[in-house]
C-alpha cells in the first residue's frame, strides 16, 4: 500500500481545551501519572492531548510547580496511543507513546537530552529519529509485533509482502496474479480491530485503493470491496469500539463517493441506506451530518438506473416544444451541454458522429438541451457542426423542470439514456463507451 511518513503534530486551540471528548473504554487499568520536567518553564499550564481517529482530545492539564508538570489521575483510563504535551496556543512541547506503562517520567536537559523511566518512550524517540532520517522502520515491528508501535509501523510503513508469481507461468498470467493478490491483501498489514491504532496518526488512503487501484471500476465491485473492508473491522456482533472504527472509515468513503464520478452515485446511496440510516449514535457521524447525507442520497436516487423520470419538455429554435413523451424510438438520449464548456465542445461532435452512424441500428433519438442562455454561441455551434437531432436550449425558453436540479449534476456534459417507459437505462458514462452501452442494452 502507498505509505507516507507522518510525524505526530497536534493542532490545539483554546476552544478545544474546553471541549469534552467521549472516549471508548479499553481493557486497561485505571490511573496514570506522567511527570514532565522541562529544561525551562514555558507556560503556567500545559495540556496532555491525544488523538482518536481524526479528533484531538484533551486528557488532562497540569500546572507548573516545583520545576515540573504532573499529569495525574487515579480513576481515569488513559488509552494506549500517541500523546503530546502542549501549550495553550497549540505548541508541542513533547511527543510520546503510552502502551504498557502509565507511570512515566520525562525530563529534558538544556542539551535537549531525554531522561525517562520508560523504555517504550526511549524506543519511540528512536523511531521518530529514524522516521526523520528516512531509515528502515521494520525493526520496530520485527522486534515487537504486538506492541502498539509495532502494529502502527506495520500498518503505516511496511508494504504487503507479495509472493513471486513469475515461476512456471506466463508473464501476463503472473502480472494478473500479482495484481489480484495486491487487491485481495491490500489491507493485510492493518489490524483494524486493534482499537489502539485509532489513538495514533495512522493514515489509510481509501482513495488510493478504491479509486486508483481497484479494478474493475464497477459499482458492484466497489460495494463488494467495501463490504470486505468492513469485515476486517467488525465482528458479527460488533463492539462499540469496532463500530467507531467502521464509522471513521465509513465517513471517509462517504466523502470520497460524494464527490466521485457520477457513475458511482449508487455507491454513495448504498453507504447511506445500508449504514448511515441505521446509525443511532456515532462518534464520527453526527445527527446533522446524517441528515445532510440522507438528503443528498435521496436526490441521487431519483436518477439511478431503473428510476423513471417525468417527461422532459424543452424548446427548439422555432419555439417548438420537444417532449420525451413524444419520442417513438426505443431509447432517447438526453444530452445536457453548454457551448462554452470545453468538454462539451469536444464530446458533442463525437456524439453526433455516433448518432449519424448508429441511431437507426440501435433505434434511439437524441434531445440535446443546451443549458446556456447564450443564444448566439449555441446557434452557431449547432449550425457549424450540423447537429441533425433535436436541438433545444434554455436560451429559447426554460424547460418544464430544471434539468440540473432534477438530474443532480453540476458540470456539463451530462448524459442519460431512457427507454419508452421513461426509465433510466444508462447514465453518466464516457462518450467513448457509447457502443458498449447500446450493445449491452440490446442484450
Amino acid at each position: 500500500m502507498k505509505n507516507k511518513p507522518y510525524i505526530v503534530r497536534f493542532l490545539l486551540s483554546l476552544f478545544a481545551i474546553f471541549t469534552a471528548f467521549t472516549s471508548v473504554s479499553q481493557t486497561i487499568p485505571k490511573g496514570y501519572e506522567i511527570i514532565y520536567k522541562p529544561s525551562h518553564k514555558t507556560d503556567t499550564y500545559l495540556y496532555l492531548t491525544g488523538i482518536y481517529g481524526d479528533k484531538i482530545w484533551i486528557a488532562d492539564s497540569a500546572k507548573f510547580a516545583k520545576n515540573q508538570y504532573v499529569f495525574r489521575n487515579n480513576k481515569q483510563i488513559l488509552p494506549s496511543g500517541f500523546y503530546a504535551i502542549q501549550t495553550s496556543n497549540g505548541g508541542v512541547e513533547f511527543e510520546f507513546i503510552v502502551d504498557q506503562k502509565r507511570n512515566i517520567t520525562i525530563e529534558t536537559t538544556k542539551e535537549e537530552q531525554l531522561i525517562t523511566n520508560s523504555e517504550e518512550l526511549s524506543v519511540f524517540q528512536n523511531f521518530k529519529n529514524d522516521l526523520l532520517e528516512d531509515n528502515d522502520l521494520s525493526i520496530y515491528y520485527d522486534t515487537s509485533p504486538e506492541s502498539l508501535l509495532g502494529k502502527f509501523v506495520k500498518a503505516q510503513f511496511i508494504p504487503v509482502n507479495i509472493p513471486d508469481f513469475f515461476e512456471e507461468v506466463s508473464e501476463e498470467m503472473a502480472t494478473q496474479n500479482y495484481y489480484q493478490y495486491l487487491i485481495d491483501h491490500y489491507f493485510d498489514n492493518v489490524d483494524f480491530k486493534d482499537i489502539r491504532l485509532m489513538y495514533t496518526p495512522l493514515k489509510i488512503d481509501v482513495k488510493d485503493f478504491f479509486i486508483e487501484s481497484l479494478f474493475p471500476q464497477t459499482v458492484d465491485n466497489v460495494i463488494l470491496s467495501i463490504e470486505q473492508l468492513f469485515k476486517r473491522m467488525v465482528d458479527e456482533k460488533p463492539t462499540q469500539e469496532q463500530l467507531d472504527v467502521r464509522d471513521f472509515y465509513l465517513k471517509k468513503l462517504i466523502h470520497l463517493y460524494m464527490t466521485a464520478d457520477p457513475k458511482f452515485d449508487e455507491v454513495f446511496v448504498y453507504l447511506i441506506d445500508n449504514y448511515v440510516s441505521k446509525i443511532t449514535e456515532s462518534e464520527f457521524i453526527s445527527d446533522s451530518e446524517k441528515s445532510v447525507f440522507q438528503r443528498m442520497a435521496d436526490r441521487k436516487k431519483k436518477t439511478l438506473v431503473g428510476q423513471p423520470i417525468p417527461a422532459f419538455e424543452s424548446f427548439t429554435n422555432e419555439h417548438h416544444k420537444i417532449s420525451t413523451a413524444d419520442m417513438t424510438t426505443k431509447y432517447t438520449i438526453l444530452w445536457f451541454w453548454d457551448p462554452d464548456c470545453e468538454h462539451c465542445v469536444e464530446y458533442t461532435p463525437k456524439l453526433c458522429d455516433f448518432y449519424s452512424k448508429y441511431h437507426q441500428l440501435y433505434n434511439f433519438e437524441v434531445i440535446a438541451c443546451s443549458i446556456t442562455e447564450d443564444y448566439d454561441r449555441w446557434h452557431a455551434f449547432i449550425t457549424n457542426h450540423h447537429l441533425e437531432w433535436f436541438n433545444t436550449s434554455y436560451a429559447i425558453e426554460e424547460p418544464n423542470y430544471d434539468a440540473m436540479e432534477f438530474f443532480n449534476f453540476n458540470d456539463t456534459p451530462a448524459i442519460y439514456v431512457i427507454d419508452k417507459q421513461h426509465k433510466i437505462v444508462a447514465r453518466q458514462f464516457p462518450i467513448d463507451e457509447l457502443i458498449e452501452v447500446f450493445e449491452t442494452l440490446q442484450n
